[in-house]
């Protein structure tokens, strides 16, 4: 069976066995599937910004070298109804798929149409028909995403393993958010907002035009936020903003991000980027002129902000993403764990050993948390840091 087609053009390289499936592996191709996969990206009810066709599309441009691409799609004639957004790694001897978007995704999924109840199984079949690789990771499954209950019709080994924390508000209005904080927490929060109000920033959400030399910014903000302390040096290269740019532009436009600039007196203090899922605003960037911080706290600056947007556009939750940084605990946020889930290529081989050694190193790491206490946070932080500033060449 051919390659289905989309606006005239065939995507990807046919899977035998699994009709309408393909694997993508061009990035010319993986673009030309924009259309149809923001479609499936709407009919998929959990889906996050981190699961949208501009997202993935960009940070494989940046990211992922020629050859390494592996998206796996299923199609009924020209209406896409499940995709993997994928690409290849070496770990050691074993070859894995792993998401787009890496570690500068906070949530990892799979779009299945939920109006095809066989899209999910098809998905699995198709995977397995994908040559060259031993185990598909998917390290940041939130709960109620696709591939929780996708993972569980895996006819390979599964491996479950609790990954990071995620830091959650309901959107409710102000007086209500401040409700459920203790009394002492909320005061001095309202006094905050009062200094906020008082200092009447101007905030203004960017078009599509804007953007590029909006990144510019939020970038300039951010290095100087960071300045001398353990921010993440990839946030400073020219493959991010790269990436950042290429993103946005097209989230901007789709409703699936928004961008933010706060302006005293004209002068830019800071930039924010939100990201729009179906039920959830996520904060995911800022860039902050020190200066600003002699005022105000800008984090009820962002925080306020953020909700009130979140409110108009009608979304059921805020999010702050993964971390549990103090200027977010003090909101009394909702504590959301994702997985971790490996699946292992069904067969006699099945992970070539990796989820074995993986459970081994889990256990270490675990013993290692329970001997340390607070200290192996501190060594988790310094350690994270390091690996960002090799990733990063600095």
């Amino acid at each position: 069976m051919p390659p289905p087609r989309t606006g005239g053009v065939a995507v990807g390289r046919a899977l035998h066995g699994v009709p309408g499936a393909t694997v993508v592996s061009a990035h010319e191709d993986l673009d030309a599937l924009t259309d149809a996969w923001d479609d499936l990206w709407r009919r998929s009810p959990a889906a996050t910004a981190f699961q949208a066709h501009a997202w993935n599309a960009a940070w494989a441009r940046a990211y992922v070298p020629a050859g390494r691409l592996a998206t796996v799609t299923v199609w009924d004639g020209d209406v896409l109804v499940a995709a993997a957004p994928l690409h290849r790694q070496r770990r050691g001897a074993v070859s894995v798929l792993a998401p787009l978007g890496g570690p500068l995704s906070d949530s990892t999924d799979v779009l299945l149409d939920p109006r095809v109840p066989d899209a999910g199984p098809r998905l699995v079949r198709a995977l397995a028909q994908v040559p060259g690789w031993r185990v598909l990771d998917l390290p940041e499954v939130l709960p109620g995403a696709a591939a929780q209950e996708w993972a569980r019709t895996w006819p390979g080994r599964v491996r479950r393993t609790p990954s990071s924390l995620n830091l959650q508000l309901p959107v409710l209005p102000q007086a209500d958010v401040l409700a459920r904080l203790p009394s002492r927490t909320a005061s001095t929060l309202r006094r905050k907002i009062k200094k906020v109000d008082q200092l009447a920033i101007e905030r203004t959400e960017l078009t599509r035009a804007a953007v590029p030399e909006a990144v510019d910014g939020l970038i300039q903000l951010h290095e100087a936020q960071w300045a001398g302390r353990r921010g993440n040096p990839e946030h400073l290269t020219d493959r991010f903003r790269t990436f950042l740019v290429q993103a946005l532009e097209s989230m901007v436009d789709r409703g699936q991000a928004v961008v933010v600039e706060y302006r005293l007196d004209g002068r830019l203090m800071a930039s924010e980027v939100d990201l729009l899922g179906h039920r959830q605003l996520a904060y995911y960037l800022a860039g902050i002129d020190p200066g600003l911080r002699e005022h105000i706290d800008t984090s009820v600056l962002l925080v306020t902000g953020a909700l009130d947007l979140a409110h108009r556009l009608d979304r059921a939750e805020y999010s702050f993403l993964r971390g549990d940084e103090d200027y977010k605990l003090r909101w009394r946020p909702d504590h959301v764990i994702a997985e971790r889930v490996l699946l292992a290529r069904p067969g006699l081989l099945g992970s070539a050993g990796y989820l074995p050694a993986t459970a081994a190193a889990s256990a270490v790491m675990a013993f290692a948390r329970r001997a340390l206490g607070g200290r192996a946070r501190e060594l988790a932080r310094t350690a994270m840091h390091r690996i960002r500033q090799v990733r990063a060449g600095r």
